[in-house]
Order: structure tokens, then C-alpha cells, then sequence
């Protein structure tokens, strides 16, 4: 990262920092003056015993100082407030592009672990903001009014300072070689953390049935210790770099008294003049010190800079596709699709077309590869070969979000929010919640609940069961408006009571275009228009005579 990047990052910030420079301008002068107010305060006031110049000139000097601070505490508001606005815009920004992924990034690293890495490749980039690196002109504006004055005062000292900086730039290059590799260090092992704690982030059930408290606990501690020795390594680098650089500077500005003797003993400057240039000389040096402090942070956030770009060059879903979905939607057509997941084939050569008032089942062993082919109607995944086709337009031509609008769904693995039930159901803000309207079977386990829809649902549904969850979620995909209604294993947590009341649902609902049910039970078949069976990397639609299924099929 160069400081070519930090003016396209505070670009937007124009006004803001024509105001800091503004402000600059005015600390810059007050810096220049008040060197020749201290050597009068010196040789006028204080050696020849003139106690009004003493106090006067101290007056002014303090007056000077509260001004200027009061000034650089206004830079401070403005840099606090682009500070925090480009922290809000980056990671907005950030996390609405995570959002928009394609699903495969997650299923490859988890949702926590890939946003995770770019919150905190921000915060690590936000170090310049935090470090006043936003006001850098003012620093350098401030030390060029001091330097004016140090000049004028004498230009043999100012030269013998000048001489510093080469050496504190030798300093500097010797050390940032390692500062980077530290920090590089850090990051990796801030995202290896991050990558573990999302492995186990919904595993805390399984970690207590399974006694696995200690063994966690122990590889938490693991993780926070080499994170910790790397952060050790990184600050003790850096405190090395200031030891040697300040030391070298300490050494060079005690120099000044020896030559500021010579030329005292020469008359050719004023003890005044020698305390007020040592007093001020510290000014002149920091511009070099604020800048090489700079050099190092960009160095520390340039492997920051590099995982954010990739992350933003992972792609998105297509949300610049404008062609929208046709009101009636007539066919849905996979044609030669086949899935397959890391070299592995899933599904080969899926042909298949319904016609809108089909209702179909998917069946198949686990791990046959069902949801699969209900995440790809869903766009969730991507097939490996072929195509699918909404009313013969490829769906991957249509919005994603008005395509997604078509669906109401009920997933596999149901995801309650923390929140009330009613928050749940009512996701889509245009459509509150008719409980008139709604399954009996399903309202029933509401009207149970303590406080209705009011209820909360703890965190993921901690506070329902497996079957209330069910049934919300249910609720929750019939209360969208859609044409196309997907439910994957919707009743694995029904008791038999429910899961008849469901069967009768799906034989007698008409309210829908399209019907998809990925299932285990056997009953609910009869309802369907058409059984698709998934096995050995095939999916075959299956024959029946007299609404029952039989041994008979057909490559579909």
C-alpha cells in the first residue's frame, strides 16, 4: 500500500481536509513565532532581570500554546469523524459484498471465517485513520513553521540537525523488513483463529455430549498464545526500532549544546537563543519521525490491503442482471445438468421438465445428492455442466432478487433468528403474519407458546423443539406471496399426527404454480405428480402404477 492508496481512500473526505489544511496553516505560524519569543523571553527578560518582559512574554507563550492546542484539537474532531466514517463505509461496505457471494465461497470457508478475514483486514487498515496519518500535513506543516524559525535563528545548527535524518532513515530500513514479516506473522494467525472458531461455532451441543470442554479450551489457548507471541515479536520489533532511533536522536540534540557553546564563547548566538533552539529543534525532527511511523504502518497493513483485494475479487452473484422474472412462470427445465463438488460427481446428466401445477418429489439415500438439485433451482449452487431454464430463458439471466422472490422455502437445515416469532414469519416486511390463514397444525404450536407471536425464539430457536421449529419455518415460506413453493425434508421432526396433516395439505393446496418436496416418507408420494429418484449419480423419474410407487423407471 502507498500513500497513493490512503489519498484515493480519503478522497471523499475533500472538504473535511481542506479544513485540517486551513488549520495547519495557522499552527504552522504559531510554530514559526514561538522560538523567537522564548530567546526573548531568555536574553531580554530573564538575564537582565526585566521580570514585566519575563511575564509578559510568558503570557504570550501561553496563550500561543492553549491557541494552537485548541486548534489541533479541532483537527482532531475532524480526523475522529473520517476516521469513523471510512471504519462504517469499509465495513458496510465489506459485509454487503460478503452477502452477495456465491453461496460455494461459504460451503469452502464458512461464512464466518470469510467475512471474519475482511473485518479484520479493515481494522488492521483502519490503522491508518487511528495512527494520524489523516493529519500529516499538519504535523508537517507545523514542523516547517518551526524549522523557518530554527534558521533564522542559526542555520549551523539547523544543518547539524538536518544531518540526523539520514541516519534515521538507515534506522528505519534496517528494521522494516522484520516489522513486516511480524505482522504478516500476526494476520496469519489471527485468520487461523478464525478459521478454527468458525469450525466450531455452532458445535457447542456436540463439545458438552461430547466432553470436549478441556480439549477445546486447550486448543483456544493454543491459538491465543501463538497470537500472542506473534503480537510480542511485532511490538517488541518496534519498540527496538524507537530504542535505536530515539537514542540516535537524543545523542545528536545534546551535540547541539557543544557547538552552541563554541559559538556562544564566538558571540555568534545567544544563550537564549541556544535554549530556544534546542527547546524547538525536537519540531524540525518529527516530520521525519511521523513519516518513517507511517513507511511502517503502511509495511504492517500492506498484507492487510492484499487479502482485502482478494476477497473483493471473489464473485458475486449476478445482482446486475435486470431481466426479471415473467409474472407466470409456465416451465422449469434442467437440461443435461450434472453436479459435482471438489472432483467428486454428484448428479450426471439430469434432464427434467415440469410444467406448471406439477407437484414433485425428490427421493434418495443421504448424501445422494437431493438437496443438491433443489440448490441449484434455488441458485445456491452452480451446476457443473448443463442448464437450467425458467419459461426458456437460463435462470442465471434473470435478477437474482426478483428470481429469489419467486420461491418460498423451507431449508434442510431450518435457521430460526434470534428474535420473536412473529419476526420470524413476518421476514418479508410487506407481508405481516395471517394466522387465519395459516395450517392449523402449525398455528396451534404458537397459540401453546407462553406469549403467541410474541414469543422469543432464543438464539437459532434454542427455546423450540425440532418440530416447532419446523412448523415456524413452514409458516414462515407460506406466508410469502410466491409461484414456486421448495421444501426440503420439511417434516423430519413431525409427529405422525402432523405429518398426516401435512400429507393432506400438499394433496389439496393449489396456491402455488410449483411444487418441489425433497423427503424421506413414502406417503406423501401419492400426492405428487411426478417422484424423481436420485442414486448412484443418477436421477430417474420413477413410474407408478395406481398412484404407488414401483420397481419400474425410466431415465428421466
Amino acid at each position: 500500500m502507498t500513500f497513493r492508496n490512503v489519498f484515493e481512500m480519503l478522497k471523499p473526505y475533500r472538504v473535511r481536509m481542506a479544513i485540517i489544511m486551513g488549520q495547519a496553516v495557522i499552527v504552522a505560524a504559531i510554530s514559526a513565532l514561538t522560538p523567537f519569543i522564548s530567546r526573548d523571553m531568555i536574553d531580554i527578560g530573564l538575564l537582565q532581570g526585566e521580570i514585566r518582559i519575563v511575564v509578559n512574554l510568558v503570557l504570550v507563550l501561553i496563550l500561543l500554546h492553549v491557541f494552537g492546542q485548541f486548534i489541533e484539537y479541532l483537527q482532531r474532531v475532524q480526523e475522529i469523524n473520517i476516521s469513523n466514517h471510512l471504519s462504517k463505509k469499509l465495513k458496510a461496505e465489506a459485509f454487503e459484498h460478503g452477502l452477495k457471494l456465491k453461496p460455494r465461497y461459504f460451503k469452502e470457508e464458512g461464512f464466518f471465517k470469510t467475512i471474519g478475514d475482511a473485518l479484520y483486514d479493515i481494522s488492521s487498515i483502519m490503522m491508518i485513520a487511528n495512527n494520524s496519518v489523516l493529519t500529516i500535513f499538519v504535523i508537517i506543516c507545523k514542523c516547517l513553521g518551526a524549522m523557518v524559525g530554527l534558521v533564522i535563528l542559526d542555520w549551523r545548527l539547523s544543518i547539524f540537525v538536518a544531518a540526523l535524518v539520514p541516519i534515521k532513515l538507515w534506522v528505519n530500513l534496517v528494521m522494516k523488513k522484520r516489522i513486516e514479516k511480524n505482522s504478516k506473522q500476526l494476520m496469519d494467525d489471527n485468520k487461523d483463529y478464525n478459521s478454527w472458531f468458525s469450525n466450531i461455532l455452532t458445535g457447542v451441543v456436540d463439545i458438552k455430549l461430547w466432553n470436549l470442554e478441556k480439549k477445546i479450551s486447550a486448543q483456544c489457548d493454543e491459538h491465543v498464545n501463538t497470537i500472542n507471541e506473534s503480537s510480542k515479536k511485532l511490538s517488541l520489533t518496534e519498540a527496538k526500532n524507537q530504542l535505536l532511533t530515539m537514542s540516535w536522536e537524543f545523542a545528536w540534540v545534546q551535540g547541539l549544546y557543544i557547538i552552541g557553546a563554541y559559538l556562544i564563547v564566538g558571540e555568534q548566538l545567544t544563550f537564549g537563543g541556544l535554549i530556544a533552539f534546542i527547546t524547538f529543534a525536537n519540531y524540525a525532527l518529527s516530520p521525519i519521525n511521523i513519516i518513517l511511523a507511517i513507511r511502517t504502518i503502511l509495511r504492517q497493513i500492506a498484507p492487510s490491503v492484499e487479502g482485502l483485494e482478494k476477497f473483493y475479487a471473489l464473485e458475486e452473484e449476478n445482482y446486475a442482471a435486470s431481466l426479471p422474472v415473467a409474472g407466470e412462470i409456465l416451465t422449469i427445465e434442467f437440461r443435461d445438468v450434472s453436479i459435482s463438488f471438489e472432483g467428486r460427481d454428484i448428479i450426471s446428466g439430469l434432464n427434467l421438465k415440469i410444467n406448471k401445477g406439477e407437484k414433485v418429489a425428490v427421493v434418495g439415500d443421504n448424501g445422494s445428492g437431493k438437496t443438491s438439485i433443489v440448490n441449484l433451482l434455488l441458485r445456491l449452487d452452480e451446476p457443473s455442466n448443463g442448464e437450467l431454464f425458467i419459461n426458456d430463458v437460463p435462470i442465471q439471466d434473470y435478477n437474482i432478487e426478483e428470481y429469489r422472490k419467486k420461491f418460498s422455502v423451507v431449508s434442510q437445515g431450518v435457521h430460526i433468528f434470534k428474535g420473536s416469532v412473529r419476526e420470524n414469519v413476518e421476514l418479508d416486511a410487506d407481508t405481516p403474519v395471517n394466522m387465519d390463514a395459516q395450517l392449523e397444525f402449525c398455528t396451534e404450536v404458537i397459540d401453546n407458546l407462553e406469549n403467541g407471536l410474541e414469543s422469543q425464539v432464543g438464539s437459532d430457536g434454542a427455546k423450540l423443539s425440532g418440530g416447532e421449529r419446523q412448523k415456524i419455518a413452514l409458516m414462515r415460506a407460506l406466508n410469502r406471496k410466491s409461484s414456486i413453493l421448495v421444501l426440503d425434508e420439511p417434516t423430519s421432526n413431525y409427529d405422525r399426527e402432523s405429518d398426516e396433516k401435512f400429507n393432506e395439505f400438499i394433496r389439496k393446496d393449489n396456491n402455488y404454480d410449483f411444487y418441489f418436496i425433497v423427503t424421506h416418507r413414502k406417503d406423501v408420494l401419492n400426492s405428487m405428480d411426478k417422484v424423481i429418484e436420485v442414486n448412484n449419480r443418477v436421477a430417474r423419474e420413477v413410474k407408478r402404477k395406481n398412484s404407488s410407487v414401483n420397481d419400474g423407471d425410466s431415465a428421466v
